[in-house]
């Protein structure tokens, strides 16, 4: 897993694991991405997600002479919730294991189904073997915290590892908590608990608030700034707790920010941002939109879309001033998302003019270490650099956020068999990948962690994708789509023969599906990845049903059939967490039994051409109403 050739490193594994067959650069293009036998049982070892949580290495192991016994194998059911969440080594002592004091982080333990009884006697009997004196405790403790250094990865079976990977904290099939936690906790440790949550399973992915560690800070300098980003971060994080309380806290965020004396500066932006975010991902989007846009009025009336604002906002910090950028950038991306998943012709930011500066690089903004932000002008003239400029991941999210605009734009209503501004659209996106450098196209970082951000931005990317050319290809709408709250048909015009005849669309999002599915086969945890992507996905896997009914036979139907039983897998993680998830989960499966069971399928995947429902004759789109306005 320290390979420095990260390529090979991760081509190797996926060879051993045989999920995928080619490049992993390979498949944003679409081209040769092998998906023919994806299997949950066949997961990669993976670093979990939590730059602001660096692990420790282990202390040597105790002598003979001070420990008489040899020390046990520690339990893996004994392993905290951070260790377990990072697939580190976890020494599992209580109160704090050696990682959690090491590294700052809060050591939260799962209580046993079988009762805390048996844990206690557990612990004592570690303790105990350990011949471990409180002031050797004391000495332990003070050598992890000063020696933390490189990331130790523990190895873990197929099982275990895949339960980590769709359940990063214990969580059941039905979407509930099988573990609670430990004991009476204080308001102070429950908060500072929900905060850890927050930073280990949704930052990475919407990294605009504050760096953990300096979120830190201002809480101890000038708590009173964050007092309407706070309960947003703690409600966001109760939902990956599976808090029962969570319906309360997010009660508890409405009645701070949903107020008419809301402040009117970044802070409050952010916690209505992120909590946008939220409350679209638990099925309530009407709320989500209207929160959104309140953030937007905001956002504009303190001028946050100069790069005035950041600068003179800042504090004289470097990290707010970033932190402000990203703010402000991720308000756009979102703004246009939440508007092409309803199919709007355009967004409220698209024709706002923007002159806040591209953020840097995640690994800069959580170490604080920031440097000269580069213009969008610089961005947008990279190909005639004489040198090569070096843009970080957010950079590209930005960019793929303005190609949404020119995207919706466009409608979902083709207009005859060749649209110039169709073409140009495609060129975009095209340009957008082929500039996009091949350390960024593998999406995984060294040491084998997934980039959040650029794995939504090549997601969108491929949404983007089949956004535009399904509408014009010969993958048809049906009624049933209607049930889809996420991917729903773009209109009731019925595409005419003609039109359908192109193949050249149906290629794009043929293309587009795979590898925006394939995205999911990489080795991170599948709730680490933004709930805005299951929208996404929901539309690449109606696209290969649809495509399962129309195009495809023989292997090329058997693997969009695994692709789409890949893709429902991953939504129905998210939905462990997200509401919309599971409600999407259901709809897809609806879909699915329809659209399916038209066919008469033999072994090797053929189908009949006698089929009728939802589609009507000719594959083209029944009676779909779909509220445009």
């Amino acid at each position: 897993m320290n390979n420095p050739d990260l390529t090979a490193w991760f081509q190797e594994g996926l060879d051993q694991h045989g999920a995928v067959a080619n490049n992993i650069a390979l498949f944003q293009f679409g081209l040769g991405y092998d998906l023919a036998t994806p299997r949950f049982d066949n997961t990669l070892e993976f670093n979990p997600p939590g730059p602001q949580f660096p692990p420790t290495d282990l202390p040597p192991p105790l002598t003979s002479a001070s420990s008489p016994r040899p020390r046990p194998k520690t339990r893996v059911s004994l392993a905290c919730i951070p260790c377990r969440s990072r697939h580190t080594k976890c020494d599992a002592i209580s109160p704090a294991c050696t990682q959690c004091i090491g590294s700052g982080r809060t050591c939260l333990y799962a209580e046993s189904r079988r009762g805390r009884g048996k844990l206690a006697v557990l612990e004592q009997r570690q303790i105990s073997s350990n011949g471990e004196t409180q002031s050797e405790r004391e000495e332990r403790q003070s050598r992890s915290a000063s020696d933390a250094t490189s990331a130790t990865h523990s190895t873990h079976s197929t099982a275990s590892s895949l339960d980590l990977r769709m359940s990063p904290i214990g969580l059941s099939p039905n979407g509930t908590s099988n573990e609670t936690i430990v004991g009476p906790i204080s308001e102070a440790e429950n908060s500072a608990k929900l905060v850890d949550l927050y930073y280990a399973f949704f930052h990475d992915a919407h990294p605009y608030v504050l760096p953990q560690k300096f979120l830190n800070q201002r809480l101890r300098t000038d708590k009173a700034s964050l007092q309407h980003v706070m309960p947003v971060v703690e409600f966001i994080g109760s939902l990956f707790a599976h808090s029962p309380a969570k319906g309360a806290m997010q009660e508890r965020a409405e009645n701070i920010l949903l107020v008419d004396s809301l402040p009117a500066n970044g802070f409050s932006v952010q916690a209505l941002l992120s909590f946008a975010i939220a409350v679209h991902s638990c099925d309530e989007f009407t709320s989500a939109r209207a929160i959104l846009d309140r953030a937007i009025r905001m956002a504009l009336r303190i001028d946050m879309n100069s790069e005035t604002f950041a600068i003179s906002n800042g504090e004289g910090s470097a990290v707010l001033a970033e932190s402000w950028r990203r703010t402000w950038w991720y308000l756009y991306v979102t703004d246009g998302i939440f508007s092409g998943i309803r199919h709007r012709l355009s967004f409220a930011l698209r024709d706002i003019r923007s002159e806040v500066n591209l953020p840097c690089e995640d690994a800069d903004y959580n170490s604080g270490e920031i440097p000269r932000p580069y213009t969008l002008e610089e961005y947008n003239s990279r190909e005639f650099a004489g040198e090569e400029l070096k843009f970080s991941s957010f950079a590209y999210l930005v960019d793929v956020g303005h190609i949404v605009g020119t995207v919706l734009a466009l409608g979902t209503e083709p207009r005859g068999a060749f649209e110039p501004d169709v073409v140009s659209a495609d060129a975009r996106l095209m340009n957008w990948i082929m500039y996009l450098p091949k350390e960024k196209q593998l999406v995984v970082e060294d040491p084998g962690k997934v980039d959040e951000v650029m794995f939504q931005a090549i997601m969108l990317y491929n949404t983007l994708k089949v956004y535009l050319h399904r509408p014009r290809s010969q993958l048809a709408y049906g009624s049933i789509e209607r049930n889809s709250r996420c991917a729903p048909p773009p209109s009731e015009k019925l595409v005419d023969d003609e039109q359908r005849s192109f193949d050249f669309h149906t290629t794009k999002v043929l293309e587009a599906a795979e590898a925006g599915t394939g995205l999911f086969t990489l080795p991170s945890p599948f709730t680490t990845h933004s709930p805005l992507a299951i929208c996404g996905l929901t539309l690449l896997i109606l696209a290969q049903i649809s495509a399962c009914r129309f195009k495809l036979k023989d292997a090329e139907y058997k693997d969009a059939r695994d692709r789409v039983r890949l893709g429902l897998g991953a939504i129905k993680v998210l939905g462990e967490v997200w509401a919309i998830g599971h409600v999407t989960v259901g709809e897809i499966q609806i879909i699915a039994r329809d659209v399916l069971s038209l066919q008469k399928l033999g072994e090797d995947g053929t189908s009949a051409n006698s089929a009728s429902g939802s589609y009507g004759s000719g594959g083209s789109s029944g009676s779909v109403e779909v509220d445009m306005t």
